[in-house]
């Protein structure tokens, strides 16, 4: 079953966006906490301590993240032709047919 490109480069784009939000998400959030607990550090070295395994911790979601991109990238037609088979097994057993 051939499915069509666009459809196929629509659910990609979709999964891109939502991992680049995702990795944004995530650097907001730790620069938060990473300031507030810059803030509340009862010494220097514990505020070091803490920025940089949140640095490191950040930067290690950063490449999960990455690593999603890269995946979905170079296998996007395959994932993709299989989610929308799998949509359209089910939309045959409830007898709609492809939506969309």
């Amino acid at each position: 079953m051939e499915f069509d490109r666009e459809k196929i480069n629509k659910l990609y784009w979709q999964d891109t966006g939502l991992v680049s939000l995702f990795i944004v998400f995530v650097w907001a959030v730790l620069g938060f906490v990473l300031m507030s607990v810059s803030s509340l550090a009862p010494s220097e070295f514990i505020r070091d301590v803490a920025l940089t395994a949140g640095s490191v911790a950040g930067i290690f979601v950063t490449s999960a993240l990455v690593a999603v991109l890269v995946h979905i990238k170079k296998n996007r037609i395959s994932l993709y032709s299989e989610e929308l088979q799998q949509i359209a097994r089910q939309n045959e057993a409830l007898g709609k047919g492809i939506a969309n």
